[in-house]
Parts: C-alpha cells; sequence; structure tokens
C-alpha cells in the first residue's frame, strides 16, 4: 500500500513537470531568454525594419534585436514585432490601446521567409471565386500571421500567442497595406 502511494506521487510530480515543461517550450527562445535573465540589454536595430499600419492607428513592427544576458555575456538574436492595437465598446465609444513584443527566433525567420514567398507573394493578385475565400496562416511560437482572400479583397491578420495560447481578443489586421508584404520579406531576408 506505501509503494503504490509513493508511486502514485511520484507519478503526479512527474505529469506536473512535464506539464510545466511544454508549456515553458511553447514561447520562443528568445523570451525563455530574457525571462530567465537577471539582467539584459536589448539592442534594437530601426535601420531594417517592416511596418504596416491599418486605418484606425494601429500599428505593427518587425524589426531585428540582439538580447545580452549582462551577467553571462550570452547572447540571442531574433526577430521583435511591437504590436500597438485599440479595443473597446463601440457602442460606449470607449477605447484602450494594448501594446505588446513579441519574438520570432531566426530558425522560425526561415519558415516566415519561405512561408511569404511560396503562398503569399504569388497570390497578392489572386481573387476568389464567388461565395469562397482562401487563407493562408503561418504559426511560430508567438505569434500568428494570416493573409486571407475574397473576391478581390485581400487582409493581412497577426494574432500574438502567450504559452501556445493565442490572444483573439488583440490583433491586429489591415486590408490597405497588404501591398507592403514584399518589404517585410526584403527586411527578413536581410536579417538571415
Amino acid at each position: 500500500m506505501k509503494f503504490t502511494k509513493k508511486l502514485f506521487t511520484f507519478l503526479m510530480l512527474l505529469i506536473v513537470t512535464i506539464n510545466y515543461a511544454q508549456k515553458q517550450k511553447q514561447n520562443s527562445e528568445t523570451r525563455q531568454f530574457i525571462d530567465n535573465a537577471e539582467i539584459t540589454q536589448i539592442n534594437k536595430d530601426w535601420n531594417t525594419k517592416a511596418e504596416f499600419k491599418s486605418g484606425i492607428g494601429e500599428i505593427v513592427s518587425f524589426f531585428p534585436v540582439e538580447a545580452i544576458d549582462l551577467k553571462s555575456n550570452n547572447k540571442v538574436k531574433s526577430l521583435q514585432m511591437d504590436m500597438t492595437v485599440k479595443y473597446g465598446n463601440m457602442l460606449t465609444g470607449q477605447n484602450n490601446t494594448y501594446f505588446k513584443s513579441s519574438w520570432i527566433d531566426l530558425n522560425e525567420v526561415d519558415e516566415f521567409i519561405l512561408f511569404i514567398e511560396q503562398y503569399v507573394i504569388p497570390n497578392l493578385k489572386d481573387k476568389t471565386e464567388r461565395k469562397q475565400s482562401v487563407t493562408y496562416i503561418f504559426n511560430s511560437r508567438e505569434i500568428t500571421f494570416s493573409f486571407y482572400i475574397e473576391k478581390s479583397t485581400r487582409r493581412i491578420s497577426i494574432y500574438l500567442k502567450d504559452n501556445g495560447n493565442t490572444d483573439n481578443e488583440h490583433y491586429f489586421w489591415t486590408e490597405s497595406q497588404v501591398s507592403k508584404i514584399p518589404e517585410l520579406l526584403t527586411m527578413l531576408k536581410e536579417i538571415k
């Protein structure tokens, strides 16, 4: 009986530990690096930037960064995305601003480049038939980038993630800035 109780306790602790470790892995390596460092310096390169703006003043910026753990002098390079969006109650006219930074690890940048080159750029001028649509989705650990086509309308949407959970309340979308996707591709290629 004692052995069974000890075995049960051990298995429960193991499950909790594995579950916790899996959740920790769902954020980018860059976020984990920054979260685990006691003192961090983040160098941002504003010379190499891609930016999307919505008609209501929302903005998403992509730019390369280097995070440095100042105690160990370890360094991590990645792509940072800053997003400022507005949300609120349309009926009351109460608007709030939400800001968040997310990171795309360099190994994910390769996949992002491939996604844009193979699925977005070739379809920038595509149209769909009546009552049809097409959506191309790129998922990294911290963002979801979506390219949507319906009839002659094209839209990009960017959703953020925390521990693998998508934030469907605070997201960015624009139809007017779709033509700037080639600029994003150019910037991504420059940081690789």
